[in-house]
């Protein structure tokens, strides 16, 4: 008994015990007060018996002691589980002689939400609360009804008016207005506190300015409204602040309608129409600790509802996945400790989105290195580390652990660990464009005539078939002067030697004369055969210019039809980095083309190795209608990718028909294996990389 008595904790000296009325089972209620960190515990009636005999100094004399003066039971592991809270809550001398925090450690978990106390305001609070008193009155509130709705109804008669301010307010003016509009407005709703709790007797502590992920917010300590027995005056000061706003709104809208244009009617246009409801965005949520939070404890006169909350989930938690039988954290009805399980659930679900946002927005907020470090420290403090502490107290239980019954409920995470965790899938969907395969744009090599049209939109030609016929004079001119030429020269050539002494020289140069002759010849009727336009390979004739007639002039490199081939498609896909390694040449790909065409099975062609540094085609850029975003900081017309992507060729054969343009289509391809878990792990460790620096970027 010595050696326990000798490291049994003691309180600290300047803890307070204070009557906190009756808990929802009619049984006493008490809080103890930690003066130093202006907090409070709501403790029951064993709690309290407890703390009258701690200076017993050992957990079986002081259950004794209890059983002995009481009806109450307690056993020394209930003294121990009271002890174990009072040292985690820093309530015991040993905890409260630790070393002061670092400041640098200080910042890092708490530069999310930082306090700037500001002003001490409670000696002006009660000076004023006499001016103020009326407006708490049955009275002011009746007539502020009455300013409401006559309020309302001047804006609804000159319902032009207010949807043609709403668009002013992108203006700088309207800008400038919904500034001052919001500063005043969260002042009055921190005044609404303020005063609500001096007028209840609580002592206003200060009130300044917090930071939340660096955004400044308003904010006024009431934190000693504990003290205050009746549930109603806590919920009068929690949700005095939106009331005091709501006030405000109604009077403004009042007044918006007979004030003169400028900045002060915007200023009060703001406050009757926006201030208030931003407000309830932000305050109306239960699952943080905003005015939302306060005002339904109080309403459940059930203080600590998101700790208190959270034990009833734990025990669920606990029990059914391991069958453990733990002892109801509180007296309460079995309908209102299903409701506090669901909220406790849904208050995670919401705090861990939350957090995830936050932490995107920590991330973004910094450079990448610093952004990247602080984004995980948000995530292993806020979601890892109670996810970490409940399992340690699993597995300090395991003892406990009824093992038959957690075979059964291990099922459905077993079937979880199957479809997270083996390869199942080798699909990997993708976005593309597909087109046909083979595309002969039939131009004018030159202006000519054109002698005849062989062919009409529509038609299917073999390859070699002469769609166009054209003539020009300068190839048919040169040619035929080329050959009077040539013939000119060869017979100087034949009769040179004959007719002059020097005609062997003379026979020379004819006949490089001919030579030259004879090429420019050939050169012209290659030209000319250039203007028999023939078809390449088979296909469809698309795009004929309808204005051709027989006999008409084209001008020179005029586009007057296509050939599309009629039978081979080819789409260029573009696909993540992840799924690029799992690709191969050869591989089996399904496209599906938008517009209902028949899916189309084909094989890639090419995979390239480097990402690409613009869309192949403007229809897949998200401005277009497509499904991939532009980078932001590019211009648009350089179609440049915002992340990393990789193209991959796909050809095929076997059409029905031919393609009638370029078509977006979802594509499907034959990849490797590959789990869900490292598909996220993969994906997680490309995001890392890219954003140090060390991988590729978009």
């Amino acid at each position: 008994m010595p050696a326990m008595a000798a490291v049994w904790p003691a309180l600290r000296e300047e803890l307070d015990v204070h009557v906190a009325g009756r808990n929802r089972d009619g049984s006493p209620a008490w809080h103890l007060a930690d003066p130093v960190r202006n907090q409070f515990f709501r403790i029951g009636w064993l709690e309290f018996e407890m703390l009258r005999r701690w200076d017993l100094g050992d957990p079986q004399r002081i259950a004794d002691a209890v059983a002995a003066d009481t009806t109450l039971m307690p056993g020394p592991d209930d003294v121990q589980g009271f002890a174990r809270f009072l040292q985690q809550q820093q309530l015991t001398r040993d905890t409260s002689l630790r070393p002061p925090t670092s400041v640098a450690h200080w910042l890092l978990h708490n530069y999310l939400f930082i306090r700037i106390p500001l002003i001490r305001p409670e000696r002006l609070l009660r000076r004023a609360l006499p001016f103020v008193e009326p407006m708490f009155g049955m009275r002011f509130l009746l007539v502020t009804l009455l300013a409401a709705i006559v309020g309302v109804l001047f804006a609804v008669r000159q319902w032009d008016t207010v949807l043609a301010n709403l668009r002013g307010a992108m203006s700088w003016d309207g800008v400038i207005a919904f500034a001052g509009a919001l500063i005043l407005s969260k002042c009055w709703h921190e005044l609404g506190h303020a005063f609500m709790a001096t007028r209840y007797g609580v002592k206003v502590g200060h009130m300044g300015i917090a930071l939340l992920v660096m955004w400044p917010m308003a904010y006024t300590d009431t934190g000693e409204s504990w003290k205050l027995e009746r549930s109603r005056r806590r919920l009068a000061i929690a949700s005095a602040g939106v009331l005091a706003e709501l006030v405000l709104a109604a009077w403004c809208t009042l007044l918006w309608s007979f004030a003169p244009d400028g900045n002060f009617r915007n200023a009060l246009f703001f406050l009757g129409t926006t201030a208030w409801v931003l407000t309830l965005l932000v305050n109306v949520s239960p699952f943080m600790r905003f005015d939302g939070y306060f005002i339904l404890a109080d309403a459940l006169d059930y203080p600590g509802l998101h700790e208190r909350a959270g034990r009833w989930a734990k025990r669920w938690m606990r029990r059914v996945l391991l069958g453990l039988d733990d002892p109801k954290p509180d007296a309460v009805s079995p309908r209102f400790a299903a409701f506090l399980t669901v909220f406790a659930f849904a208050t995670w679900v919401y705090r861990l989105s939350l957090f995830i946002g936050i932490a995107v927005v920590v991330y973004h907020a910094f450079f990448k290195a610093l952004g990247l470090i602080l984004f995980l420290v948000e995530i292993v403090t806020f979601v890892m580390k109670p996810v970490f502490n409940e399992t340690r107290v699993w597995w300090a239980r395991r003892d406990e652990i009824r093992w038959s019954a957690l075979r059964v409920r291990l099922i459905v995470p077993a079937m979880l660990a199957l479809v997270l965790f083996v390869p199942w899938s080798s699909r990997i969907t993708a976005d593309g464009v597909v087109e046909a395969g083979y595309r002969q744009a039939v131009f004018t090599p030159f202006g000519a005539r054109l002698d005849a049209i062989n062919t009409r939109d529509g038609d299917v030609v073999p390859a070699g078939k002469v769609l166009f016929e054209l003539s020009a004079p300068a190839p048919q001119d040169d040619g035929d002067k080329a050959s009077v030429l040539r013939d000119a020269y060869e017979s100087a050539a034949r009769g040179a030697v004959a007719l002059d002494r020097n005609g062997v020289a003379k026979q020379v140069v004819a006949e490089r004369m001919a030579e030259r002759y004879t090429a420019q010849r050939d050169a012209s009727m290659a030209e000319k055969g250039r203007l028999q336009l023939i078809a390449s390979e088979q296909g469809v004739v698309r795009d004929v210019d309808p204005t051709l007639r027989k006999g008409n002039w084209v001008s020179p490199g005029t586009r007057i039809a296509t050939v599309v081939g009629s039978t081979r498609w080819r789409a260029e896909v573009l696909v993540q980095e992840a799924d690029r390694a799992r690709l191969s040449s050869g591989a089996a790909v399904t496209v599906y083309p938008h517009g209902g065409l028949q899916p189309l099975r084909g094989k890639i062609s090419m995979l390239d190795s480097g990402a690409v540094d613009h869309l192949p085609s403007l229809v897949l850029a998200k401005p277009h209608g497509g499904p991939i975003a532009l980078n932001p900081t590019r211009p648009a017309k350089e179609l440049r990718p915002a992340g990393v992507w990789y193209r991959v060729v796909v050809e095929g054969d076997g059409l029905k028909e031919p393609l009638p343009a370029e078509l977006l289509a979802d594509v499907r391809i034959e990849g490797e294996r590959q789990s869900l878990a490292r598909r996220w792990v993969d994906s997680a460790l490309l995001t890392i990389l890219q954003q140090t620096g060390l991988g590729k970027e978009g």
